[in-house]
């Protein structure tokens, strides 16, 4: 398994305007009707020297250094401009927001990621036994720190299974052999074809407030066809939905649809299709722990009694041309050539955190795919 090195500063184009180095006025525009606070920007500035970032009011904001810019969350009033200040100085240290990391002889080799809103990880080869997909499963999180690695270290250390809420958070959404929350939706032939696990992985960038990573499956069965798949997934701090970038190699396949789906378990407790904003959002009761390893019946706890919250799902597939549910699992997708490069985003959450209703959640998804669809205008003066 290849673990490529870890890195703050890493190649990219930021997409900003940009004159002299020595300027340090950036403004940031919002054309919307709605304010966006928390939103990633890039700018392209002077990195040559220590530089302190601060908005109109005088506050320092962290930034992340990335090829020949800076990335930060801008907080803009609707139809508004946001003004920040780039002068040199030494920051304060950024407290990570991002991560990712591999498990390997930990856990499987599961592939972990995380922001301050939630993580989630996907299965590797070790797991090829047990029939895994390549779904992605969804942990919740009690605060904005990074807690997955604490969470499997507590099983790991103290006996303490990350099934059960011990204060850091919880897994409580079922994967299954299928999408799981916001995986990749191969559909041909009628039917939607799940993978397994990954192959390989490659860290592209490690930094507090974007992570950037990519997962490569080697063998993906479309009906008669095999063909190879490449995802790249971008975490941003703030965001409740991840960026997947998916390609797939091989034969071409007339019908081939692609893009993002979700695993309803059960029954559809709530499920919304936005179809002309190319959304889904989907919520139930969160309950896999329910009873799990006995730890509630120790307390002298009827686990039928906790509240363990909701859990939140969505994708947003932009220019999604058709909805549809195959064996439980909803997709949002549209007509796919071989060898092109599909981009679609997927997230989730919990009642616990940000959206104490599902209506709450549903608006912010809303909101989030007006965000995605009308990105902020930079421009450094």
């Amino acid at each position: 398994m290849k673990n490529t090195a870890l890195y703050y500063i890493a190649a990219g184009v930021c997409l900003a305007a940009c004159s002299a180095p020595n300027q340090s006025s950036i403004e940031v525009s919002n054309s919307l009707d709605a304010v966006r606070n928390g939103e990633m920007v890039c700018a392209k500035v002077d990195t040559s020297k220590p530089h302190i970032l601060k908005d109109a009011q005088g506050n320092e904001v962290a930034y992340q250094v990335k090829g020949d810019g800076i990335l930060f969350l801008a907080d803009v009033p609707a139809q508004g401009t946001a003004t920040y200040s780039w002068t040199e100085g030494t920051p304060a240290e950024v407290k990570p927001l991002t991560t990712a990391f591999f498990l390997g002889d930990r856990r499987k080799d599961d592939f972990c990621w995380e922001n301050d809103k939630a993580a989630y990880r996907m299965y590797g080869p070790a797991l090829l036994k047990e029939n895994p997909s390549s779904g992605v499963d969804l942990w919740l999180k009690h605060s904005s720190d990074l807690t997955a690695d604490a969470m499997y270290t507590q099983e790991e250390k103290e006996g303490k299974p990350y099934h059960v809420d011990f204060g850091l958070g919880i897994d409580s959404y079922k994967v299954g052999h299928a999408a799981g929350c916001g995986g990749v939706a191969i559909v041909s032939d009628g039917k939607i074809w799940p993978g397994g696990p990954y192959a390989r992985y490659e860290i592209l960038q490690q930094g507090p407030l974007q992570t950037i990573f990519k997962l490569a499956y080697d063998s993906v069965q479309v009906g008669e066809n095999v063909l190879s798949e490449e995802i790249t997934i971008t975490v941003n701090a703030g965001a409740n939905m991840n960026k997947a970038e998916v390609v797939l190699k091989g034969a071409d396949i007339a019908d081939l649809q692609l893009g993002g789906a979700i695993f309803l378990h059960d029954s559809i407790q709530n499920l919304n299709i936005a179809a002309e904003r190319g959304y889904i959002t989907y919520c139930e009761t969160a309950n896999s722990d329910k009873g799990i390893y006995g730890i509630h019946q120790q307390q002298g706890i009827d686990p039928a009694t906790v509240d363990f919250g909701r859990n939140y799902c969505a994708v947003f597939v932009p220019g999604a041309e058709d909805f549809a549910q195959y064996d439980n699992t909803e997709v949002a997708v549209r007509k796919y050539k071989v060898g092109d490069t599909l981009t679609y985003y997927f997230g989730g959450a919990w009642s616990k955190r940000d959206y104490a209703t599902d209506q709450e959640w549903d608006a912010a998804i809303g909101l989030d795919a007006k965000r995605l669809s009308s990105p902020l205008t930079v421009t450094v003066k």
